[in-house]
């Protein structure tokens, strides 16, 4: 019973027995087959890059996110601001405070991807010494105390009326919850999630591990709704009806240039978010959109987890040919092989920086 208890509590264990853990290669080696295949019934290489014509390759990744954000309809979009590599940090705080965002906000790379180099920023000396850290852009957001986060996956047809929302995730952001006798560092040990978080957590909690909370009393261990942040995904597909459906569909026809991705958004409640009101979209991917649902494994499999990924796949090049039947262009393969050049030298500068940190 000891041996189980040491191996329960072993990170190397938890993910190995809990697939929504494994790695991102474990998710998508089908698509190393099935891409091509896609690929030769588009008769083009770079297929998927007309699924999004407003968005540089579709949307894959390599794209400014501020820029995306930007053909939101404003106020359904945080206030945001553009903080360029190089850029002066006083010039910077001056566009933040005349945009009139306030302290805690919101630091993530303008090229990013799984919550990566995402902090909440607490004071402005904290911001000024994080962006120093990094020579990349970052874009600074303001902190939406709203206390729900969800993504939203959405797809529309070209000049069809209505699209389809093919998958709703609910977050449940980090905690450990009291007992009345445990520290918080013992809930952490004792909690999967946590633990396999506890590395980070020193650097960013260490200040509550001490505290005794009370029997059922949460307590919040992260604000950041990414799964490789400790934030837990659960199917929400339950939930989506023809209100929200509707609802989507005229945010979605309000973006020029947009077919296929799912949006990250925060709202005070999901039946506000049917109605259209007190929500924000934080972000909007496009063709490297996960269908996040999928990592709920109390309601999928590794195998239906594959299946999904394939079957939006196989979405994305139907959105993408009957773009490219209306005049959309796909990125040329030489175009493409830049981009991807481009973010090659973009993680290896980051790398550079976390080394020197």
């Amino acid at each position: 019973m000891k041996r189980w208890s040491q191996i329960s509590r072993n990170p190397f264990w938890i993910k190995l027995f809990n697939w929504e853990y494994w790695p991102t290669l474990a998710f998508y080696w089908p698509m190393f087959i099935y891409g091509p295949l896609l690929a030769l019934r588009s008769r083009h290489a770079c297929f998927f890059t007309a699924a999004n014509p407003g968005i540089l390759a579709g949307g894959l990744g390599m794209e400014s996110k501020f820029a995306t954000l930007q053909n939101i309809p404003e106020a359904l979009r945080p206030k945001s601001v553009l903080a360029p590599r190089g850029r002066d940090l006083a010039l910077t705080m001056e566009d933040i405070r005349k945009a009139g965002i306030n302290f805690p906000l919101i630091a993530k790379p303008d090229i990013g991807y799984r919550g990566f180099l995402v902090k909440k920023m607490d004071t402005p000396d904290q911001l000024r010494a994080y962006l120093s850290l990094y020579p990349i852009d970052f874009i600074i957001q303001e902190y939406l105390d709203y206390p729900e986060e969800l993504g939203l996956l959405y797809y529309r047809l070209p000049n069809a009326d209505k699209g389809k929302i093919s998958s709703l995730t609910l977050k449940d952001f980090l905690h450990v919850v009291g007992d009345g006798q445990s520290t918080v560092l013992e809930l952490i040990e004792s909690t999967p999630r946590a633990l396999l978080q506890l590395e980070k957590l020193q650097e960013t909690h260490w200040q509550v591990f001490k505290n005794v909370p009370t029997a059922g009393e949460r307590v919040g261990l992260g604000v950041i709704g990414n799964h490789s942040k400790g934030t837990q995904f659960i199917n929400g597909n339950r939930y989506i009806d023809a209100q929200l459906q509707a609802t989507f569909d005229r945010i979605a026809t309000k973006i020029p240039g947009f077919s296929y991705g799912r949006f990250d958004i925060k709202c005070t409640n999901l039946e506000d978010l049917k109605q259209g009101k007190n929500f924000k979209i934080i972000e909007l991917n496009g063709v490297c959109s996960e269908p996040t649902h999928i990592y709920d494994q109390s309601l999928s499999n590794y195998f239906s987890a594959l299946g999904t990924i394939m079957q939006h796949w196989t979405i994305v090049r139907r959105v993408a040919a009957a773009n490219h039947r209306g005049g959309a262009a796909y990125t040329s393969e030489p175009q493409m092989i830049r981009l991807l050049g481009g973010l090659r030298d973009y993680h290896r500068k980051i790398k550079a920086a976390l080394k020197i940190e």
